[in-house]
């Protein structure tokens, strides 16, 4: 009799655990498709120059499934974009704030029969450059550019803004051999297209003292060190 007894006691208590188990994934599954969980709002800045049509692929889904991955279309539609942080507020508002590749130089290439001024940006996405802005400029007037070339410039430009300038004040020539330039009172004899990683920590340093009202000239070399002659 007791064994009938505790069989049925454990048979109660599998079965209650079961029901449990159960109508909890039950409710989980219904809040989770449930409409008053779709996402009907995407806040987000409309200020930004960006092509926003995709966003409307995510209204109309669950916002339980919400993420990054939903979102390539918009990364095709924008290459400046970078990044998109993703927040969410129940049951239906997602916010999304937008991270965008920092833009390095305007570049004008004298070259095209109609030359047209473009910003480039650190992951070498170029669009038209608007009229108002504050970054270093590029001038090409030959060439044609080694493989590599707008990576190098990128690097330049990352280097010597690290240092305390007015980095808009910088401008570059580039003849289909060699960089020159100019910051203020100073003139640049970059060399060529190589290692401008380096040069730009030379560059900057003697950039930001501010001592040089003249001419640094920077020797191509195969070796590791720098070579500088400076006309100041």
């Amino acid at each position: 009799m007791n064994e009938l007894l505790n069989l049925e006691q454990r048979s109660f208590k599998t079965f209650s655990i079961f029901s449990f188990f159960f109508l909890l994934t039950l409710i989980t599954f219904l809040l989770m498709f449930s409409s008053k969980y779709k996402v009907t709002n995407i806040n987000y800045e409309e200020n930004i120059n960006l092509n926003f049509n995709s966003f409307s692929f995510v209204q109309g889904k669950s916002i339980w499934f919400i993420d990054e991955s939903d979102f390539g279309q918009f990364y095709e539609d924008n290459l400046s974009v970078e990044s998109l942080v993703i927040s969410k507020q129940l049951p239906n508002l997602v916010f999304i704030d937008i991270v965008i590749h920092e833009k390095i130089i305007v570049i004008s290439d004298l070259r095209d029969t109609n030359p047209k001024e473009v910003i480039l940006y650190k992951n070498l996405y170029t669009e038209l450059a608007e009229s108002n802005n504050r970054l270093p400029r590029l001038t090409i007037t030959n060439g044609p550019v080694p493989e590599g070339f707008y990576s190098e410039i990128i690097s330049l430009i990352l280097t010597v803004n690290k240092y305390e300038i007015s980095i808009q004040d910088l401008k570059i020539l580039y003849d289909g051999s060699e960089l020159t330039g100019s910051y203020k009172n100073t003139l640049l004899n970059l060399g060529r297209p190589v290692d401008l990683s380096k040069k730009g920590s030379v560059v900057g340093y003697i950039l930001e003292e501010g001592t040089c009202d003249g001419e640094v000239t920077i020797i191509d070399s195969s070796n590791e060190d720098i070579e500088t002659i400076l006309n100041c």
